[in-house]
């Protein structure tokens, strides 16, 4: 049974600044209306993302010193045992971490260092990380690392599960975590389970000490993916650490996709383009960033465009749908949402620093930066150029409100 808050009696769907529902009784076979893109960098109360700085580097420009070039990039953390960034590489032939020295100001200044290769731990089968593809990453408290692992059908239709990685500062991965069955990729059967390179993208820890990941697209069974004319409900999940019993999975949450913007010039989606869900930031125990992007293609040859949007997601009234292993025909309350950023409207400042950014970047990667210039805290975006000459990794250094 679905748990209802006796806060927030039932409502109706409710169009909300950037946000495909605002914590309203829906039935999951119901389609979100139809919207104009957002243009504006927040929820037009003031409550916005200020942009501090940025970098963009082409495909192969960022290099360790006597080393292979390092790109696509999908999650970043800071590592306080070293004062270094840490970002995953989702890599397949060669899971790794990649660290980093980044030098913040107007102009942001990257510096690869090393690697760090993921392999079997103690105890681990070497086929049970075999193919491994880090999309987010955390720092743990005792510095080791948890990076999510989305699910995906390989060239030999071997399957990969969806789970959380487990990794220790050396690279072994020492366990492997999974979600629910309900997640589980059924071989043969795409009518169930996480979507094919669509699942475990985002991870976030709370100060609490929960972890948090959210689906990129929905489940097959929960229903359609978002497209141009609605979005989708895609499941946020969190794995609570029980005493005797390690990480298990725990509430489970569904949040509303926005539609995916189509812009002048980019008249449609890449091939699995689709505005999705890419990263999550917890800012307490209760409200988290979510970053959102798609990507759209258009005159041939041209670089393809990505808008990115980031929320502010909150959990307060929003069910725990952790009990059903379908959502569609349910009535549920969603997570509430309110935009903070589109990408879009600082794009033209970015593109006057460097043209590269004129296209817009793949962003995939939310982590806090360092305190900004008034003392104020900061987050900072990080694209994947999927090791494209026609992509780049960038970077945007952003003051919370």
């Amino acid at each position: 049974m679905v748990r209802v808050s006796r806060k927030k009696p039932p409502t109706s769907i409710a169009p909300f600044a950037g946000a495909c529902l605002l914590a309203a009784v829906v039935v999951l076979a119901a389609a979100c209306a139809v919207r104009a893109p957002l243009t504006a960098t927040g929820d037009g109360r003031g409550r916005t993302l200020r942009l501090l700085g940025s970098a963009a580097y082409p495909a192969g420009g960022l290099t360790v010193p006597g080393g292979p070039s390092v790109g696509s990039l999908s999650g970043l953390a800071f590592d306080r045992q070293t004062g270094q960034w840490v970002a995953a590489s989702d890599e397949t032939v060669q899971a790794r971490l990649a660290w980093l020295d980044i030098e913040f100001g107007p102009t942001l200044t990257v510096r690869p260092l090393r690697f760090t290769f993921l392999g079997p731990g103690p105890g681990l089968p070497a086929d049970a990380v075999a193919g491994l593809e880090p999309e987010s990453l955390v720092v743990m408290p005792d510095g080791s690392f948890v990076t999510s692992i989305e699910g995906y059908h390989d060239t030999k239709d071997v399957v990969h599960q969806p789970a959380l990685a487990f990794v220790a500062r050396d690279g072994g991965v020492t366990q492997l975590v999974r979600p629910r069955a309900h997640f589980a990729i059924v071989p043969g059967d795409r009518t169930r389970g996480v979507r094919h390179n669509l699942g475990l993208e985002s991870l976030t820890r709370t100060p609490d000490g929960r972890l948090l990941s959210g689906l990129e697209q929905p489940l097959a069974q929960d229903g359609p993916m978002s497209s141009v004319a609605r979005g989708g409900i895609v499941r946020l999940l969190e794995f609570v650490e029980r005493p005797g019993r390690g990480w298990t999975p725990g509430r489970e949450w569904a949040y509303p996709l926005e539609a995916t913007a189509i812009v002048p010039g980019y008249d449609r989606p890449c091939e699995d383009g689709q505005n999705g869900l890419s990263d999550l930031l917890a800012l307490d125990n209760d409200r988290w960033l979510a970053l959102e992007r798609a990507c759209l293609l258009g005159r041939p040859g041209a670089p393809a465009y990505n808008p990115v949007r980031v929320f502010e997601v909150n959990t307060e009234g929003a069910d725990d749908v952790s009990g059903l292993p379908s959502l569609a025909g349910h009535q549920i309350r969603l997570l509430s949402k309110r935009s903070v950023l589109d990408v879009t409207a600082v794009l033209p400042r970015l593109a006057r620093a460097a043209p590269v950014f004129a296209p817009g970047s793949n962003f995939e990667a939310l982590a806090f930066g360092p305190a900004g210039p008034r003392g104020e805290r900061t987050v900072v975006l990080m694209s994947d150029d999927n090791l494209r000459a026609t992509q780049t990794t960038a970077f945007l250094w952003l003051a919370l409100p």
